[in-house]
């Protein structure tokens, strides 16, 4: 169930750059706001994820790395 609900949210951010942006900039009102519900240790692993991503213009790339690695294809 971990990585399906975190696959979610990655696919999330790939498909919609506000939620993206928003979600790099305050998660939890982010994932709040678009109806995720994670436990803490989802949450870490989110928290993991956005400094991996960073705010680089390579963001797009990595999220898409980062997707791979929970299942969900960049289309």
């Amino acid at each position: 169930m971990r990585n399906e609900m975190i696959g979610a949210v990655v696919r999330r951010a790939m498909e919609h750059p506000e939620f993206r942006r928003r979600l790099l900039d305050d998660p939890r009102g982010a994932l709040q706001d678009h109806g995720f519900a994670l436990d803490p240790a989802d949450m870490a692993e989110i928290d993991k994820i956005r400094q991996q991503i960073g705010s680089g213009e390579d963001v797009e790339q990595r999220l898409v790395a980062v997707g791979e690695r929970y299942g969900v294809k960049a289309k």
